[in-house]
């Protein structure tokens, strides 16, 4: 195999994504900031129920809030034996992130252009947010709260 040039290796590791920072919330949550700056919730209560390895995980909120960043950023960590990979994470919070806006959105009975309109987000990132091809921005998040905030108060 040829050696890659460090211009072939960027490119790369722009597609991979690396984890920045992690913390554990409420539950079986983490909140992971990516390399780029954007941070998404990932739910890793069905993962941890799923793989018998990660049964200390399970009812031990101190083990599972004992989550740091693996090395390089590549995955999280809680021990030798206890770590999932970024990629993982990357599509869990996809999957998540889509799973969330939709679900928002039909509560509400928009369309999605009408959900897009209302957000101030063009309908094509829209659909690219909802399909899971994106990662849902923090910020849209935030304006989901913000438009049902300002629905009930009118």
């Amino acid at each position: 195999m040829p050696d890659m040039t460090v211009r072939d290796r960027t490119v790369r590791d722009m597609e991979m994504p690396n984890i920045k920072a992690v913390r554990a919330g409420s539950g079986r949550t983490l909140y992971v900031t990516w390399k780029g700056g954007a941070e998404c919730p990932v739910d890793l209560r069905a993962f941890v129920e799923h793989f018998t390895i990660f049964a200390p995980l399970r009812d031990d909120d101190d083990a599972f809030r004992a989550v740091s960043v693996g090395e390089w950023g590549w995955n999280a960590h809680w021990s030798d034996t206890l770590e999932i990979s970024s990629d993982t994470l990357w599509r869990l919070a996809l999957e998540q992130g889509g799973e969330w806006l939709k679900s928002w959105r039909e509560e509400r009975r928009l369309t999605q252009r009408e959900a897009a309109a209302a957000l101030g987000v063009s309908l094509r990132m829209w659909r690219y947010y909802e399909s899971g091809e994106h990662l849902l921005p923090k910020t849209v998040r935030l304006a989901c709260i913000g438009f049902d905030a300002t629905s009930k108060a009118a």
